[in-house]
């Protein structure tokens, strides 16, 4: 089962390999329940048009990821998929994740529509057109996040790029710039609310450090009314900012947060995810374009910590996807796919957080053609001998672990 142990790195072949999703970067992967729902993005042989039946047969199929056995499976959907299939922005309320924007992959084609899809149903229903008269910007590389107040659900829909011509009018005491973007292009610092209930779109009054027009940064939501908005692109070129985001049903306030002086370097395209531990609430950043890194924000200490020895099969991604499943009160794998640099395999980041201090002893590091999900589950701290003994009975999907300890 073992081929060989380089550098801490154990590398697995195995004789058959199940299904998994094609290379693809400009994506999202949201989680609901035990299950990770992956759409669009960019693909090899996404065709370069409006609409035509080959995009509409790529946009239609959905990647659905069964956490606990780590297994890949492409299912059709229903109804009509969002013509902005790759660097739109999406979120999940209960048993729907919605989709807004988007790139269409053909000249400067940009879209403002807002999509549900069902994950009991996988139906597709339009809730708002692609329109240039009303509501944001036709845009993409925006941020969008899910929030409640008195029990009402909305989203909120932030920043982006897109043309700058032809598009909707401008949301007042909103910027727009062009600094540094491909001619014909704009980013703005817009924010929308959408009241799912009522399904109308509107503008929040903005207070408190409103960035500046911003693009492919992260927007991730820690509480049911606040999230942490971190790098991007804006004017005066990538960005390392730290934002806290607070939401209320009328209004918006940003908090620019002063944090350690080591820190991430400016960056888009990456991801981030929260991690919540009785150590308190931490932000993971991963990679980014043209990064190599990985962080981790402790928000309440507002430290940043600098997870080292990552491979860079890990690292180098932009424009990937990544979210979180909790596995116990003290573990998390963040499952990481796809990105810029084209990796097909999906990463799982294990961190594991004991007692009252967080200290990252070291990093057991195992590459493997296939996860062993039952075996991880039962025995994360055990050798890999054990590993070896166990693992050739369970099944097996294409997938990369780091386990990261984290002790007194």
């Amino acid at each position: 089962l073992f081929d060989d142990v380089i550098g801490g790195c154990i590398f697995i072949t195995m004789a058959a390999k199940d299904y998994e999703p094609v290379k693809r970067s400009y994506h999202s992967t949201v989680r609901v329940g035990d299950y990770l729902y992956m759409w669009g993005g960019d693909q090899s042989d996404l065709p370069k048009v409006h609409n035509n039946d080959k995009k509409k047969a790529l946009s239609s199929l959905m990647e659905v990821y069964h956490l606990p056995t780590g297994r890949w499976e492409q299912k059709p959907t229903t109804g009509n998929p969002p013509l902005g299939i790759l660097g739109y922005a999406s979120a999940a309320i209960g048993n729907e994740i919605f989709y807004f924007g988007g790139r269409c992959n053909h000249d400067s084609c940009f879209h403002n529509s807002l999509y549900s899809f069902n994950v009991d149903t996988f139906t597709w229903r339009e809730l708002s057109p692609t329109t240039p008269h009303h509501g944001p910007m036709m845009k993409g590389y925006c941020s969008m996040v899910a929030f409640q107040v008195n029990g009402e659900d909305y989203l909120a829909v932030i920043g982006g790029q897109g043309p700058s011509s032809n598009n909707t009018p401008t949301q007042p005491n909103a910027q727009y710039d062009s600094n540094g973007l491909v001619s014909g292009l704009k980013r703005t610092n817009e924010i929308h609310y959408y009241k799912v209930s009522s399904g109308k779109c509107s503008s929040p009054n903005v207070t408190g450090d409103r960035p500046p027009p911003i693009s492919a940064f992260t927007l991730t939501s820690i509480t049911n009314d606040y999230a942490i908005l971190f790098g991007g692109n804006n004017p005066n070129g990538d960005s390392n900012n730290t934002y806290i985001v607070n939401f209320s049903h009328t209004s918006v306030n940003f908090s620019y947060l002063e944090v350690s002086k080591q820190k991430p370097k400016e960056r888009r395209g990456h991801s981030s995810v929260f991690i919540s531990s009785n150590l308190g609430p931490h932000l993971l950043v991963v990679n980014g374009f043209y990064k190599d890194d990985c962080w981790l924000l402790d928000i309440n200490k507002r430290i940043w910590k600098q997870l080292l020895k990552i491979p860079r099969r890990i690292s180098y991604r932009w424009y990937h996807s990544m979210s979180v499943w909790s596995i116990t009160p003290t573990i998390d794998w963040i499952n990481v796919f796809g990105g810029g640099s084209r990796y097909k395999d999906t990463a799982v980041i294990e961190l594991n957080i004991v007692d009252m201090r967080l200290f990252i002893e070291h990093f057991d590091i195992l590459i493997k053609v296939g996860l062993l999900v039952k075996y991880l589950w039962t025995n994360i701290k055990r050798n890999c001998k054990k590993g070896e003994e166990n693992g050739k009975h369970l099944n097996l999907s294409n997938l990369i672990i780091i386990k990261t300890r984290k002790e007194k």
